[in-house]
C-alpha cells in the first residue's frame, strides 16, 4: 500500500516532480543546477525592505494644500475644506470593497491585487488624500482667522502690503540671534520678535525686524519694547508684520527660561573655539583658515549669524549651507549613539531615554523646519523600536510632512523645509540603488561616499534653482570631501557646548577637534568655489526648476535598470492607472513585527516508516511530516543532524595453542 506521501507533488520545473527513488530523478535544486549551486543560491542576502509609498500621496496633498490655503483666504480654505469632506464621504462605499488580506495571493515580484481588491486600494488611497487636504484646508482656515484678529495685523495697515501702519508700541521677546545681513554703506541686521503685546492688548504673532546697528548686541531671549510703524507682510510669509530701521528698541528685561540656556550654551561654545587669552584677536585668527571658529557654532548648533559673509557665499557656491542647518544627521548621531551605548537596557526604557535627549536636542539647537521634521522622524523611529516593530523610513518621513504642515501651515512655502523633506526623500528612495549600482565598477567605500550626496543634489538642485538660479558643478565632490569630519565636529562641538558652563578648560579641549575639522570644511569650501565652473547660471523660477527635474528624471531613467524596469511594469498597457495602483496597493511582503527566531522541530520517526527512509518536520504552514530518502544527496540539509558512522569492532584473531616441543 503506498503512503500518501510519496505521491508526485506539482513542481516548478514541469508539471509533477519525480520521486527520490524513481528512475530518473534529478536534483530538486532545478534542472542543470549543480549542488553547490543550490547551497549558494540558499546563501543569498536578504530581500530588501518592502517600499511602503501609501502615506506618499496624502503627505504630498498636505504640504499642497497648507501651500495653497496660506496664499488665499480663511474663507476660501473653510469652504475648499467642505467641499473635499463631501467628496470623502461619497467615496465611503467604494471603500467597503477592499478588505487588507494578511498575506497576498500571489506574493511575486510585479504581481497585481485582485480586481476589487485593487480598485478599493485605490478608492481608500483617494479617501485618506482628501480626508488629509480636508484636515489641513481646515487648521489653516483657523490660524488664518485667529492671525486676522491680532492686533499686530490691524496695526499694520489692516494687512495692506506694501503701506506702513499706525506707530504702535511692541513688547516682545527676541527668538533669533540678530544676524548682519548687508553692509555696504550702512549695517542691517535681522532678528525675528515673539511678539506679546501691541499697544497694551495681548497678542500672538511674529514680526520680522530689519533694524539697524543697535540690533547688533541685543541678546537671544531678551525681552524688548520696540516703538515704530509695522508694514504689513504677503498673505504667505510666516511673519505677520515687518518693522523697519526707524524703530526704536529698548532691552527691557535680560533672557530667561529655555533661551537663556540656549544663549550660555552658544557663548560658552563660541568662547571655547575662539577665546585664548596667550594671543591678541588678530593674530589668533590668522593661524586658522577665515570662517574656521564660527563654523563650529554652525555645524554644532546651527547658529551660524556670526558666519563671515564671504564664507557664507563660498559655501552656497558649493552647496555646503546645510552644513550649518541642523538636520537628520544630528538626530541620527545623538539618538544612534544613545540607544549603541544603552545596548543591554530594555527596549522602552531605550526608547524613553531616545525621546528626552531628541527632546534635549531640539531645545537646544532651536526649533525650524529641518530640525522638527527630524524629529518628528526620530520620534516616529522611537516609537517602532518601544513597541518593538520595523518603522519604515518612507512612511515616517510622510507622516512627519503632515504632522508638521498642520502643527505650522506657513512652513509648507519655506524653502528650508522644502529643501530638508525633498533631500531625505531622496536620500531614502535611491540611495541605496544608486550605491548598488556604483559598487559594480567602484569599490565599496566610494560608492557609498559617492552615493548619499550625489542622491541629496539631485532631490534639492530644482529647489536651489528656484531659490538662486545658479546650478554648481562641484557640489558632489565638495560634499564627498566635507562629509568625513562633519560627524566629528557635531559630536566635539555638542559636548563643548554642554561642558562650557560647567569647566571652560574642558570645553577648550573638547572643542579642539570640532576646530581642526571646521578648518577643513572651510578649506574645501574655498577650493571648490574657487574653480572653474562652479557656478553655472540657470533659468529661474518654477519653469527652471521643472526643467532641471525633467532633466535628471531623463538621466535617472537612461542610467538605472531599475527606473526602467518600474516604468516598464506599470506604463505599457494601462498607462498611468498602473502607476496609480502602484502607490496606492500595500507593498509587497508583509509589514509585521521584529522576526523572532523558531525553534527547530526534532525529527518525527514513524514506526511504519520502510527501511532507509525517515519523516522530517519542516518549518512550513503544514505539520504533516515529509518523507525523503536517506540515500539521496541533496536532501541530507533537511535533516538537524547527519547520523555519524559507527565503525564496527573487529573480534581479535584466535591464535593457534603453541606446540610442545615433544608433541
Amino acid at each position: 500500500m503506498s503512503d500518501p506521501h510519496d505521491r508526485p507533488t506539482p513542481g516548478r520545473h514541469g508539471p509533477a516532480s519525480q520521486g527520490p527513488h524513481s528512475p530518473g530523478a534529478t536534483n530538486q535544486a532545478g534542472p542543470g543546477r549543480s549542488d553547490p549551486d543550490r547551497k549558494r543560491h540558499l546563501r543569498r542576502a536578504p530581500a530588501p525592505e518592502p517600499l511602503d509609498l501609501r502615506l506618499a500621496p496624502a503627505a504630498v496633498a498636505a504640504w499642497t494644500a497648507a501651500g495653497w490655503a496660506v496664499g488665499h483666504s480663511a474663507r476660501a480654505s473653510a469652504l475648499t475644506a467642505l467641499a473635499l469632506a463631501v467628496a470623502a464621504a461619497a467615496l465611503v462605499p467604494a471603500t467597503r470593497r477592499f478588505r487588507p488580506a494578511r498575506h497576498r495571493a500571489d506574493p511575486r515580484p510585479g504581481a497585481d491585487l485582485p480586481g476589487g481588491a485593487a480598485r478599493g486600494s485605490v478608492a481608500a488611497s483617494a479617501l485618506l488624500v482628501l480626508l488629509t487636504a480636508a484636515c489641513v484646508l481646515a487648521v489653516t482656515a483657523a490660524a488664518q482667522h485667529a492671525r486676522a484678529l491680532d492686533p499686530l495685523t490691524h496695526a499694520a495697515s489692516d494687512g495692506t502690503e506694501g503701506t506702513k501702519g499706525s506707530a504702535s508700541v511692541l513688547t516682545a521677546t527676541v527668538v533669533s540671534s540678530p544676524r548682519v545681513i548687508a553692509s555696504n554703506r550702512s549695517t542691517t541686521v535681522l532678528v525675528e520678535l515673539k511678539v506679546h503685546e501691541v499697544n497694551g492688548q495681548p497678542s500672538r504673532a511674529s514680526a520680522l525686524v530689519l533694524g539697524g546697528a543697535a540690533w547688533v548686541d541685543v541678546p537671544l531671549g531678551a525681552r524688548v519694547r520696540v516703538s515704530g510703524r509695522a508694514q504689513a507682510t504677503e498673505p504667505g510669509d510666516a511673519q505677520t508684520a515687518v518693522i523697519g530701521r526707524d524703530a526704536e528698541v529698548e532691552v527691557t528685561g535680560p533672557p530667561d527660561g529655555v533661551l537663556a540656556l540656549v544663549g550660555r550654551l552658544r557663548e560658552g561654545l563660541a568662547d571655547a573655539v575662539g577665546a585664548p587669552a596667550a594671543a591678541p584677536v588678530e593674530t589668533r585668527r590668522d593661524r586658522w583658515p577665515p570662517g574656521s571658529r564660527e563654523l563650529v557654532s554652525g555645524v554644532a548648533l546651527g547658529d551660524d549669524h556670526a558666519l563671515p559673509q564671504r564664507v557664507r557665499e563660498q559655501m552656497r557656491a558649493v552647496s555646503l549651507t546645510h552644513l550649518t542647518a541642523v538636520s537628520g544627521q544630528h538626530v541620527a548621531l545623538v539618538v544612534g549613539l544613545a540607544l549603541a551605548a544603552l545596548g543591554p537596557v530594555p527596549r522602552r526604557w531605550r526608547a524613553l531615554i531616545g525621546a528626552l535627549l531628541l527632546v534635549a536636542l531640539v531645545v537646544i539647537v532651536r526649533p525650524g523646519g529641518s530640525v522638527l521634521r527630524a524629529a518628528v522622524m526620530g520620534a516616529v523611529m522611537l516609537a517602532g523600536v518601544a513597541v518593538g516593530r520595523r518603522s519604515a523610513s518612507v512612511p515616517a518621513l510622510c507622516a512627519a510632512v503632515v504632522l508638521l504642515v498642520l502643527l505650522d501651515p506657513w512652513a509648507s512655502r519655506s524653502y528650508g523645509f522644502a529643501l530638508s523633506v525633498t533631500a531625505t526623500a531622496g536620500i531614502l528612495l535611491s540611495a541605496r540603488p544608486l550605491q548598488t549600482a556604483l559598487s559594480r565598477r567602484l569599490p565599496r567605500w566610494l560608492a557609498a561616499a559617492l552615493a548619499l550626496p550625489l542622491v541629496a543634489q539631485a532631490a534639492c538642485a530644482p529647489v536651489l534653482v528656484m531659490l538662486q538660479p545658479q546650478v554648481g558643478l562641484w557640489a558632489v565632490p565638495a560634499n564627498v570631501l566635507a562629509a568625513p569630519p562633519v560627524p566629528v565636529a557635531t559630536v566635539s562641538g555638542l559636548l563643548a557646548a554642554l561642558t562650557s558652563p560647567l569647566s571652560p578648560g574642558l570645553a577648550r579641549l573638547l572643542a579642539w577637534p570640532a576646530l581642526v575639522s571646521c578648518a577643513w570644511l572651510a578649506v574645501v569650501a574655498r577650493f571648490c568655489a574657487t574653480l572653474p565652473g562652479a557656478i553655472l547660471n540657470w533659468p529661474g523660477g518654477v519653469g527652471g526648476a521643472v526643467l532641471l527635474a525633467a532633466v535628471e528624471a531623463a538621466v535617472g531613467v537612461l542610467v538605472s535598470r531599475r527606473a526602467r524596469r518600474f516604468l516598464r511594469q506599470s506604463l505599457p498597457l494601462a498607462g498611468p492607472s498602473a502607476l496609480v495602483r502602484r502607490i496606492a496597493s500595500p507593498p509587497r511582503g508583509r509589514l509585521g513585527p521584529w522576526p523572532h527566531p523558531e525553534p527547530r522541530a526534532a525529527p518525527a520517526v514513524r514506526p511504519q516508516d520502510p527501511p532507509g527512509t525517515r519523516s522530517t518536520s519542516l518549518p512550513s504552514s503544514s505539520s504533516a511530516p515529509v518523507r525523503r530518502s536517506s540515500r539521496t544527496g541533496p536532501w541530507r540539509d533537511c535533516w538537524p543532524r547527519r547520523a555519524r558512522r559507527t565503525r564496527r569492532r573487529r573480534s581479535p584473531p584466535l591464535r593457534r595453542p603453541p606446540t610442545s616441543p615433544t608433541s
